[in-house]
């Protein structure tokens, strides 16, 4: 009997597989080293890269109509070299046929999804060699990180209060937040009981076809964070004074979300009037990681709380913040040895 039984379960995978193979598309069929660069590009978007964030696949299209099919569309898979990337890559830097050079970050950032796309290309043995795998790239300058001082933060926690976004900008500082997962943070991601906040989702806008929409961090895992009881506490009064819709925050005039321009327009303000020029959104971000290592919170915990991808990645980032935390230190042991009547 079961012999039989599963007789009929081959027969009916068999026909199962036979009919998923007439519905895929005849345009596989017809892929080959030939195949120009735009239309595997088509083929890639559309059947290959299926599993990344609606925001990744925009900025895929981005980097091929912007660069890459500019250079290499018209040209076949197999008539791509290592020599070819590595010059293109250079023409880059340099600005060729640009309004101006463009930066090692964007540079890394055309490269890598030329680097996908043709990657796929060779898994799919359209090609011998991935020729922008051996690409020499041009390295990125570490970015500035302008945190809030104390002196700093304690005049813009003074300056927010009463503003619309006071409870946002104070969410953002003491928990590291980015500005999409605070403008997508709902109720249901709040345990008041267990003190903890989910995050996991955030909102975003794609910039050409104008429209919100949700999906998940940047990393694309949740995290959980552990704010302190003050924030908690902040939180639940914020609620029961009658902010209780989906979304935390809510947009102005009864809509759903806030919008990228709100908080740009207010949080500007906030900026100019305190007379920090520089200073950015994500900013706040970085001062929480650095009054977090102050305060003494441990590397691997801050950095599970800001969603980095390793722990290695936070110490590189905000080493310069534990310099104080050395001599602080050195001051302990000092203090320890003079009690101790250590004489050396």
């Amino acid at each position: 009997m079961q012999e039989k039984i599963n007789a009929v379960k081959k027969v009916a995978q068999t026909d199962i597989l036979s009919r998923m193979r007439e519905m895929m598309p005849t345009q596989i069929n017809k892929l080959s080293g030939n195949t120009k660069v735009t239309d595997f590009a088509v083929y890639w978007l559309k059947e290959r890269a299926l599993n990344i964030k609606e925001s990744t696949r925009i900025f895929y299209q981005k980097m091929l109509n912007a660069h890459i099919f500019r250079v290499f569309g018209n040209m076949k898979l197999k008539e791509i070299t290592s020599e070819d990337v590595q010059l293109f890559v250079m023409s880059l830097s340099e600005g060729v046929d640009l309004a101006k050079p463009l930066s090692a970050k964007t540079i890394r950032n055309v490269h890598g999804t030329l680097h996908k796309l043709l990657q796929t290309a060779y898994e799919m043995k359209l090609i011998d060699d991935n020729p922008a795998k051996h690409t020499t790239m041009p390295k990125i300058p570490k970015s500035e990180i302008i945190p809030l001082n104390n002196q700093q933060l304690n005049q813009f926690l003074n300056a927010i209060r009463g503003n619309p976004l006071e409870v946002l900008l104070k969410l953002a500082v003491f928990t590291g937040m980015r500005k999409g997962e605070l403008m997508g943070l709902t109720w249901n991601g709040i345990n008041f009981e267990a003190g903890c906040i989910r995050v996991y989702q955030q909102l975003s806008y794609n910039t050409q076809k104008h429209y919100y929409y949700l999906e998940t961090p940047k990393n694309g895992k949740e995290r959980t964070i552990y704010p302190p009881a003050a924030v908690m506490d902040m939180m639940k009064r914020y609620q029961m004074a009658g902010h209780s819709g989906k979304f935390v925050f809510q947009g102005a005039r009864g809509g759903e979300h806030l919008t990228l321009s709100h908080i740009r327009k207010r949080f500007d303000q906030l900026v100019y009037e305190l007379d920090l020029p520089d200073f950015r959104f994500h900013d706040l971000r970085h001062t929480y990681a650095v009054i977090s290592i102050k305060a003494g919170v441990d590397l691997k915990t801050l950095s599970a709380f800001m969603g980095h991808h390793s722990v290695a990645f936070t110490l590189d980032r905000y080493a310069f913040a534990l310099d104080d935390m050395k001599i602080e230190n050195a001051r302990k042991m000092q203090n320890f040895m003079t009690e101790q009547n250590y004489l050396l």
